[in-house]
């Protein structure tokens, strides 16, 4: 178990450094291709314009029209305000500039929980649903970071505070109010939910609610649109042939016994709970981008400070770099390997340190080192 941990140790280095050249050559090809921010190009990047304007930010809930090339803007209002600096800048600057900021909220993010080691830093940041948020121009370092202080403040009112602009922000973090109340943290829910009803009818109300009457049918619409085409439980049951009522309903259930699993396998309650309401929003929502798995790097920064075994694990997302990807065997991959780190990133009893007892007279003791 000792050489086996060390080879670990010696080979995070190099695979950071292999890493990093792949995902340079990654955004180099989306620069060239065209492609290198395309959703920030379609999405927040105008969403903000519309908000200087006055104008409402939304489509009309087409599932049609939703497929066109040009992604078009789809969560609530909190986004395009946060975007409304970066809109204002020519899309190229623009665009770096909002990468530049994701990178270093996840950098960030990171290092709230606690993580020193350069190489998990690495691992992180060269990670496929980390280079993917950056091609695309995502938000997803910013909510890595809102989630960072979530859980970092968890006890106090600026942890209320984050999680209900995550929630804002992206409404399959609502599951976290959840983790809130089962850690019996009813002051902190409370003020979750105010915060985050505050942060979208607010935001909503200085547009005039222009586009709220139709948001729930453009909901409907982007699901209908793309459900299909990405790596979710919905995607892989309807690449088998269910009907979409069918592979919903299946999707809430395999979310619900990913995170029962992660709670009952957890070595700490709290982190469990947290791990299981990510896992949870992430598995039962119909679209699953993998750059949206870029927040479940927090719970296992929190778990795992130092590269090993389950960080090394997150290169594996390189197999389905495209979406929609090709053969339902990638999709149901990367939901098997975000089962895995879910469970990884809760703490599970077996990797926690048990007290040694003292050694009986005549007897030998062994320890055998778990974890990474």
């Amino acid at each position: 178990m000792r050489e086996q941990r060390s080879l670990l140790d010696l080979s995070a280095g190099p695979l950071v450094l292999v890493g990093a050249a792949v995902a340079a050559l990654t955004l180099y090809m989306a620069v060239r291709g065209s492609i290198y921010g395309f959703d920030f190009h379609g999405g927040a990047w105008p969403a903000g314009r519309d908000i200087l304007a006055g104008h409402s930010p939304y489509p009309a809930p087409n599932p049609a029209k939703l497929l066109v090339p040009g992604n078009s803007y789809i969560p609530p209002p909190p986004l395009a305000f946060l975007s409304v600096p970066f809109s204002l800048l020519p899309f190229v600057p623009a665009v770096v500039a909002w990468g530049v900021a994701c990178t270093a909220a996840l950098v960030l993010a990171l290092r709230i929980v606690g993580v020193r080691d350069w190489r998990v830093y690495g691992l992180a940041l060269t990670s496929f649903p980390f280079v993917a948020s950056l091609g695309l121009g995502q938000p997803d370092g910013l909510l890595a970071l809102g989630v960072a202080v979530a859980w970092r403040y968890r006890s106090s009112w600026r942890g209320a505070a984050a999680v209900g602009m995550v929630i804002a922000v992206k409404l399959l973090a609502w599951p976290l109010l959840i983790w809130l109340l089962a850690t019996r943290r009813f002051r902190q829910a409370g003020a979750a939910t105010a915060v985050a009803i505050g942060a979208v009818g607010g935001s909503w109300a200085l547009i005039g609610f222009k586009g709220i009457s139709e948001y729930r049918h453009l909901l409907a619409a982007d699901a209908t649109a793309f459900q299909v085409r990405s790596h979710s439980v919905v995607a892989a049951a309807l690449r088998l042939g269910t009907t979409p009522h069918v592979a919903r309903l299946l999707a809430v259930a395999v979310a619900l016994a990913v995170a029962a699993i992660v709670v009952h396998l957890a070595g700490d309650r709290d982190l469990g709970a947290f791990t299981a309401a990510l896992a949870f929003g992430l598995l039962a929502s119909p679209i699953m981008w993998t750059h949206y798995l870029v927040i479940l790097f927090v719970p296992l920064a929190v778990a795992h400070r130092r590269a090993g075994a389950a960080w090394l694990a997150t290169i594996a997302y390189w197999i389905s770099p495209l979406e929609p990807p090709p053969h339902v065997w990638k999709v149901v991959f990367v939901l098997a390997l975000t089962a895995a780190l879910s469970v990884l990133a809760a703490g599970p009893a077996l990797r926690r340190p048990r007290a040694r007892r003292p050694a009986r007279a005549g007897t030998r003791t062994a320890w055998l080192p778990f974890g990474s």
